[in-house]
């Protein structure tokens, strides 16, 4: 036969403690105060608050102040009926700690899948009018650092013609910069550095080098290095003009091996369509394999963010039709005119390290 257990009252009106017997009936928890009032409390209507000490403090659902205190020594038939508190938490006590861990472990990971690939499909999706926009924000004018004669201006924009689709405009600029590399900028923008002219065997060199670069641009891959570079903060507050900050570091961006592999395909496809032999840019690939220290060793390429250079050698050499009739990308003159460029242009001031000199 169940016991009386003793407790503490206080009815929320006042603050006078008021001693109490417990007992469980079929109906409810019955609370009887020493003058003999009694009121049956559903159990439904009681929550535990707080484990006070050596007592269980339970409230009242739809009486605020309401506060039964228990003994944590009282009748376990008692207490087995009374509210449990939560152990780790609403969610987690409902589920149980292992299915818990296993739902939040999954909807972490699918948070951290959605950062880590939003610039593949957010890049793309990203108006050309904002990417130039942010272009302008990030880099700033460039002309300081431009070199341009008549004749440069025409060689460039007949080897621009050539490699790219026109579908919509981009700007191609040679720029002062002691290293041979090319860029794509956001906004649609390429720049040639003229160490790379000057190093260029032919001018097939500069259109395989060209086209690759206006692959970046139509394919979405600027956006896309953006993004993850610089995170979603450039789309939502902007960037600023510091040229010598961050034209470095637009210039520094890496590309995954996919998105250089899709810019060398593109490549491939404008030189044939140009008639222009991709077997110069096979033969500027295989010089850059003889100064690449990963080049031949699989496991340490790719660490690179591009491909093997002998792999991209390889792949444009077999991209060459035996017995085409291919023509150069420029004459000997437009190709001697883009070298002398930056001589001729006094204005131009050089850039490098990424700080304007």
């Amino acid at each position: 036969m169940l016991e009386p257990a003793a407790a503490d009252l206080f009815d929320g009106q006042s603050a006078v403690r008021h001693p109490v017997t417990l007992l469980w009936q079929p109906d409810g928890l019955a609370v009887t105060q020493a003058d003999g009032a009694a009121e049956l409390v559903p159990d439904s209507d009681l929550t535990l608050v707080e484990h006070r000490g050596d007592r269980l403090v339970y409230g009242h659902r739809d009486r605020n102040g309401w506060r039964l205190l228990v003994p944590v020594d009282a009748p376990p038939e008692l207490l087995e009926r009374m509210p449990q508190g939560f152990k780790y938490g609403g969610v987690i006590d409902r589920l149980g700690l292992i299915r818990a861990s296993v739902v939040l472990g999954g909807i972490s990971a699918a948070i951290v899948a959605a950062v880590m690939t939003a610039p593949s499909w957010l890049g793309p999706r990203v108006p050309e009018a904002w990417e130039q926009r942010i272009g302008s924000a990030l880099v700033g004018d460039l002309q300081q650092f431009t070199c341009s004669t008549p004749e440069s201006d025409a060689a460039l924009a007949a080897l621009t013609r050539d490699v790219d689709d026109g579908k919509s405009p981009i700007t191609v600029q040679l720029a002062k910069i002691d290293m041979v590399n090319a860029v794509a900028l956001p906004g649609g923008r390429v720049l040639l550095f003229d160490k790379l002219v000057q190093e260029a065997k032919s001018p097939d060199e500069l259109a395989g080098v060209l086209a690759h670069e206006a692959g970046h641009v139509r394919k979405r891959h600027v956006m896309q290095a953006l993004l993850r570079q610089f995170g979603l903060s450039i789309l939502l507050s902007g960037a600023n003009s510091d040229i010598g900050g961050t034209l470095g570091g637009v210039a520094a961006m890496g590309y995954s091996r996919d998105a250089e592999r899709e810019a060398d395909e593109w490549s491939r496809m404008r030189l044939a369509k140009a008639d222009i032999s991709p077997a110069a840019t096979a033969a500027f690939f295989g010089r850059l394999r003889k100064l690449d220290p990963t080049a031949g060793n699989k496991q340490l390429s790719y660490i690179n963010s591009h491909p093997d250079s002998g792999e991209r050698e390889q792949a444009f050499a077999k991209a060459v039709q035996p017995g085409k009739a291919y023509r150069p990308a420029l004459t000997l003159h437009q190709f001697a005119a883009l070298k002398a460029a930056c001589k001729k242009d006094k204005k131009a001031r050089e850039w490098s390290l990424g700080w304007p000199k």
